[in-house]
Parts: C-alpha cells; structure tokens; sequence
C-alpha cells in the first residue's frame, strides 16, 4: 500500500466537528469495517492513547497490511483506503511488532470526523451507500419485482433463498465468523435470565456466539450451513449442533424451554415463507415457553434502504490475520489504487415498525411479552400459551 504525508492533524484540527471515543479492554477488537460513506466526509483521523495495537486494513483484492498503533500515535485514513478498504484490530490480549511481543492494556482511541452535508459524490459508486440503492447491485428493480411476484405464495424456498441466502452463506461463512464476535447485550440479558437447566434453541446460530452465553443451561445451535456449524464445532468440540433448515426443524413439538431466532427470518422472500419459519420455532416449544425473535429494521441509522426487499452486499475478504510485516504506524494517511473484489449479495426483506408483531399476532397461541429496538433490529419476546 503506497503511503503519502499529506497533511496533519493540526492542519485538519479546525474542520473535525465530531468525536467518538471508544474504550478497549486487553483481549477486545474491531471487526473488519468500512465507515459509511454517507454519515461523513473523506479523511477522518484516530488517535491511540493508553495501549498500542495492531490494525488491519485490507484492500479490496485481499492484500492486508498490518500497523502498530503506538500509544499517543495518530492515524488519518483518507481517500481509497477510507471508502474502500475495512480496517480491523484482531480479538487477541498481545501482538507481534518487529519480532517482538507486545502485551496489550487499556487502549482509548479518539476518533475525529467531520459530519457530511449532503449526499456523497466519491468516485467509489459500488461501495456508495449515497450514491446507489442496494437493488441495482444486482439487477434491475423490474427483473427483481418478477422474481418477487413469481415467489411470493411459495411455500417452499424459492430462487431468492437458494441463492442469495444459502448460497452465500457457504461462500462467506469463515469471513462472516470473523465480524461476528460478541454477543449482543440485549440477547445475552435474555439468555442469562432462562432458569438453570433450561432448553433453549438456537436455530440460525451463525457461528455460535450465543451458544456459551448461560453456560447453566442446556443450548442447542442448528443452521442450515454446513460451514457455519464447522465454525461453531472449532469453536467449542462440546457444542450440540447439527444442520437443519429451519423451515421443517428435525425436533419433536413441546421440548425446549426458549429459542432464539436473531437474524434469519428477514432472509425469507415472502409472507409465507416467514410464517412459517416463526410457526416451526412456536412448535417446538413447550407451554409457557419464550421466544425472541430478531430481523433487520427498515428505520435503521446504520444503512438506509429505499425499498423493503433487497440485495446487501458481502465484499468478501479471504486473508485476515496473516503473519505478515507489522510496520510502526506515525501520521501517516493510507492510499492506495481501486482494484476489484469478489461481491455477494444476500437478500433482506427489512420490516417495517410493527410489521413483526403483526406478523406474530396470525398465532392464536402465544403472547407478545415485549417489543423493542436494538442493534438496528425490530424485537419481539413472546410467550407460548398452549
């Protein structure tokens, strides 16, 4: 990667107009990340005080350069390398620079923005929230309609899910494993209040990272990717997992005590479809049984959608923490030339607020306990009646 010493921070102090500071206990990280182009303008700035760490940036073909951030060192990413290129620190409590290892402690970066007004106007269009609606990354509105309208009664997965869900998530399991990490607060809250000895279902458990949440209950993760239920079998060889579509789950009715669905109802194309994935996770529960139940928002800060159904993007990167040079990082920005990566494209049907509980209110037996919004997802606890 070519770097450049363009400019500093006390040239660019007097334009900054917003600060995020982020505390980072030994052991924690950043998963592999491109700041949104839409929320601010190209060059924004971080500065390390307390611990040092490594990052990673990688570009678009899968070439990953690693830096040390010293303690009280500034880091300005700008241009190619901020609108195309995720940084990340990996989830490890020591690093190796120049030979050496050095232990991590508390780190505290502070980043510096400036906030965007307007729309983006890079020339990086196919990484442009701004500049492109998530249809048109993979064919046009009226070709997506057809499919949409040619599926919407089907009660077996159609095109769409084969092969903008299953398919995909084969092809990008291990990367997929890699930004997903750490439990969400309001799911763990959820799983550590289940009474000991409990049996909770995990059905899309990803790559299991709610699994070892409550280790005083009973959990069993299933998921209809053979390569995410490997990753949760490295994971933990004591995990109980097998692959199952969670349309027709190979359970028998009224056994488990709970079960989660975080993000796996929204990857159905059609009304359907949705039904009964929510009815198979309703079947297998006993009496007074809960649920909760996670799906993509459409009012959501996080991205911005045009349209309810849509194709979102996957830029896949297959080199992650490769042992490869660590070089000290002064303020230096990072550049580097635009070059072509691999793209998938999962489908998301994101609801609309209250759509969910619309939804589940189609069941006569269960009740909505709780509703909320979290990690730019609609939530619903319920509880099984008969």
């Amino acid at each position: 990667m070519k770097q450049e010493n363009l400019v500093s921070f006390k040239d660019l102090f007097n334009a900054f107009d917003q600060l995020t500071i982020n505390e980072y206990s030994p052991g924690e990280g950043i998963p592999p990340h491109v700041d949104s182009h839409s929320p601010f303008e190209d060059v924004f700035c971080s500065l390390s005080l307390g611990s040092g760490a490594v990052m990673t940036v990688t570009s678009p073909k899968d070439e990953s350069k690693h830096f040390y951030l010293k303690p009280r060192s500034i880091l300005f990413i700008s241009g190619e390398a901020r609108f195309t290129h995720p940084h990340s620190i990996a989830l490890r409590k020591l690093d190796r620079v120049e030979d050496r290892l050095i232990f991590r402690s508390r780190r505290i970066s502070m980043t510096f923005r400036k906030i965007r007004k307007g729309e983006c106007k890079c020339p990086y269009i196919k990484y442009c929230d701004s500049q492109k609606t998530q249809l048109t990354q993979v064919s046009s509105v009226e070709e997506f309609k057809i499919k949409l309208e040619e599926s919407k009664n089907s009660e077996v997965p159609t095109e769409i899910e084969k092969k903008h869900v299953y398919d995909v998530y084969e092809k990008i399991a291990p990367h997929f494993s890699h930004t997903r990490y750490k439990p969400w607060p309001k799911v763990a809250e959820y799983l550590n209040k289940l009474p000991k000895g409990a049996f909770n279902a995990d059905v899309g458990c990803g790559n299991g990272k709610y699994l070892n949440v409550n280790n005083e209950i009973f959990s069993f993760g299933t998921d209809r990717s053979f390569n995410l239920i490997n990753i949760c079998k490295e994971k933990n060889n004591d995990n109980n997992l097998f692959v199952a579509d969670s349309l027709k789950l190979p359970l028998r009715s009224n056994i488990f005590d709970s079960a989660i669905s975080i993000a796996v109802v929204h990857h159905f194309s059609n009304i359907e479809l949705r039904l009964k994935a929510i009815s198979e996770l309703i079947r297998i529960l006993k009496t007074a049984g809960t649920l909760l139940i996670y799906v993509w928002a459409l009012e959501q800060e996080e991205k911005k959608f045009e349209h309810q159904d849509n194709f979102v993007p996957w830029h896949l990167q297959n080199n992650y923490e490769n042992e490869v040079k660590v070089e000290s990082l002064g303020p230096e920005i990072l550049k580097e030339d635009k070059k072509n990566s691999t793209v998938y494209h999962r489908y998301y049907h994101v609801f609309k607020k209250g759509e969910l509980e619309e939804l589940l209110k189609r069941f006569e037996n269960i009740s909505i306990v709780e509703s909320y919004f979290d990690h730019a997802n609609w939530c619903c606890i319920l509880r099984k009646e008969y």
